[in-house]
């Protein structure tokens, strides 16, 4: 495997390399875990090598620099009131017309329905237990008339 100089790493950290080279150090980077040593020392020293900054004077100086948020008015549809008013008078709209009254009685219909096919199958249930009581009572005698 091929090893880059540390020359060749910091013109990779100075971003000075074209663009084909760069994604050769790279791909090196990923696979060789010897560079990655070097590469890292390498940009220790250069972090060691930057100037400090202040940081309360730093902070506010890109703060300053940041374009200023404009306050922009809320359009009438973005009101949360415009929101609850249309919800209102849909929901009046709704009870005047008589949907709600429909719906009730499409809910009425459907429980009635269930409570039948509850019976029906309270009655396919009781026929089942017939018919395994049934079998309960055939089965003693035939092992008693065997032995």
């Amino acid at each position: 495997m091929k090893h880059f100089s540390e020359d060749d790493w910091l013109t990779y950290i100075k971003d000075e390399l074209s663009e084909s080279k760069r994604e050769e150090l790279e791909d090196h980077l990923f696979s060789c875990d010897q560079c990655m040593d070097v590469y890292i020392k390498l940009i220790d020293t250069q972090a060691e090598q930057l100037p400090d900054l202040d940081d309360s004077s730093f902070t506010d100086e890109v703060m300053a620099k940041l374009p200023q948020k404009k306050a922009r008015k809320r359009t009438v549809y973005q009101h949360p009131l415009f929101h609850y008013g249309v919800a209102a008078i849909i929901t009046i709209t709704l009870m005047t017309t008589g949907v709600f009254q429909s719906i009730t009685g499409i809910v009425a219909t459907v429980e009635a329905s269930s409570s039948m096919s509850k019976q029906e199958q309270t009655l396919s249930n009781s026929l089942m237990e017939k018919a395994l009581s049934i079998f309960d009572k055939i089965e003693p005698r035939q092992k008693g008339g065997k032995e």
